[in-house]
């Protein structure tokens, strides 16, 4: 039976260089035709949204895993390094606890992310305010404010009809 280990370490079979990842943070394996995932983390790990820490859980291909509720599991390492022959991903059911849970693919993220939209939106509205209320006082700072704010609104813009296609 091989066992990967996951970690920041440079001893891992599969190294994640995030500052909130433990130097090991878990291992998968398969046992019995399916794969096995444990965490044997402080920082704990979570499947579907049930924290996992300490303890081992079957899991099937593709299972929506955070180490560290931050870093999301790199399946597509694990199939290259430790394939399981007859699945193909996403297409079983993650077993946690007892209870079977449907599992669905992992968003791709093509998309701009949402901070970044919400950040596009906020920069032209604190712009035109801060346009506003030093027009009269200083009109040169209100000018270059006021760019800022269009220049925010086209970057809104471009990502509203990126994000649509």
């Amino acid at each position: 039976m091989k066992t990967l280990t996951i970690g920041r370490s440079n001893t891992c079979d599969i190294i994640l260089e995030d500052n909130s990842i433990s130097r090991v943070h878990a291992e998968i394996s398969i046992v019995g035709g399916k794969y096995v995932f444990k965490d044997i983390s402080k920082n704990g790990s979570t499947l579907n949204g049930e924290y996992i820490n300490n303890r081992s859980v079957q899991v099937s291909p593709g299972a929506p895993i955070m180490l560290a509720n931050r870093v999301p599991l790199p399946w597509a390492q694990i199939y290259a390094q430790l394939p399981l022959k007859g699945v193909s991903p996403y297409s079983a059911e993650t077993h946690v606890g007892g209870n079977v849970t449907p599992v669905a693919p992992a968003a791709t993220g093509d998309a701009p992310s949402v901070g970044l939209n919400i950040l596009s939106f906020f920069i032209p509205l604190v712009g035109w305010i801060l346009y506003f209320s030093m027009r009269q006082n200083t009109p040169v700072k209100a000018s270059s404010c006021c760019q800022w704010a269009w220049i925010g609104f086209g970057v809104n813009i471009f990502l509203t009809i990126l994000g649509n296609l």
